[in-house]
């Protein structure tokens, strides 16, 4: 059966980079978990396709 894990937070303007730069896995290395395998990024799942958007332009969008 499929499932997915949700984990919401509040953050400021300029946390939502850094947690997009995370859940896109848009660096090279993570020294907090050296399991991550970027090759796999592709697979990520999106709700909206990138590069259409940037968490901070969609939030910006959402609250107008």
């Amino acid at each position: 059966m499929p499932y997915a894990i949700l984990r919401f937070q509040k953050r400021k303007a300029g946390g939502v980079a850094a947690c997009e730069r995370h859940n896109e896995r848009k660096k090279e290395a993570y020294k907090s978990n050296p399991d991550i395998d970027v090759g796999r990024s592709k697979d990520n799942y999106h709700l909206v396709k990138p590069p259409r958007y940037t968490y901070k332009k969609e939030i910006n969008r959402m609250v107008k």
